[in-house]
């Protein structure tokens, strides 16, 4: 069997960056297994499979190396990108997609330039534990649990030059990943942040659309924003447009394809 196979860099600004994502258009579901084995094959930091369900709509599974995961941002973003390039959606479509996490809308705004749905992710304040600073290497200003560890600091340089220990990171309990995050003076941006995921075998991610969901909440919150770009300060760089509207927030940027072809199964 031979699928058609795309990898494309989501919230990408400029070339080489944003997050690396392989979609892989599918003609029947393939078991978990193969699903896993193709996706760790790739050495991508994720894999979306997508199979049509019914008109301008389809399924998602997203997978990195090591296990499922549940659908994000830019391997969504990535997804709609491929369906809108490769002509199978017109301009003016909206495409939904599903998941075991429910369901998410995208659309295209412009050439290259996609908005997809989340909800928007909540936290609460939670305790600054030994653990997590030792690990870090440095003292947030504040922590926020929810579907990640947010941790806020006062100050973008120390959100830049942050060097964790991923194997105690790894060990935490609780969330699957932590979030760092300061306010920039950056021009054209409202926040900085990066992602640390060891436990799902992501050290630190290039772009994370998932904790956007989480980063807009916070900000939209403490700079009274209801629209606000965020920077990802991975080694690639990423640039994550936010608009929250209610309890949802359409998450939007740039997405272009690197490689085409085929994968053989």
């Amino acid at each position: 069997m031979k699928f058609p196979y795309f990898s494309v860099n989501a919230f990408c600004k400029g070339a080489y960056s944003g997050n690396p994502v392989g979609v892989c258009l599918l003609e029947e579901w393939l078991s978990t297994d193969e699903l896993q084995n193709m996706a760790s094959q790739l050495y991508l930091p994720e894999c979306a499979f997508l199979f049509p369900s019914e008109r301008n709509a389809w399924s998602i599974r997203t997978f990195v190396s090591t296990m499922e995961v549940d659908p994000c941002g830019h391997a969504t973003l990535a997804s709609a990108h491929v369906l809108y390039e490769e002509g199978i959606l017109k301009p003016k479509d909206r495409v939904s997609f599903s998941s075991n996490r429910g369901e998410f809308n995208g659309v295209m705004i412009e050439d290259s330039k996609y908005s997809v749905n989340f909800p928007l992710l909540r936290s609460r304040p939670a305790h600054i534990s030994p653990g997590l600073v030792e690990a870090l290497g440095a003292y947030p200003d504040e922590v926020h649990a929810g579907a990640n560890v947010l941790c806020v600091f006062g100050n973008e340089e120390i959100v830049t030059e942050l060097k964790p220990d991923f194997r105690m990171l790894s060990g935490l309990h609780g969330a699957q990943g932590v979030i760092v995050t300061a306010k920039t003076s950056r021009i054209g941006y409202h926040f900085v942040s990066r992602y640390f995921a060891p436990k799902v075998g992501i050290d630190e991610d290039h772009a994370t659309g998932s904790t956007h969901c989480q980063l807009a909440w916070y900000w939209g919150e403490k700079l009274g924003k209801e629209k606000m770009v965020g920077f990802q300060d991975s080694s690639r760089g990423a640039e994550i447009r936010c608009s929250i509207s209610g309890n949802r927030v359409d998450l939007s940027g740039v997405a272009e394809t690197f490689v085409r072809g085929k994968m053989i199964f």
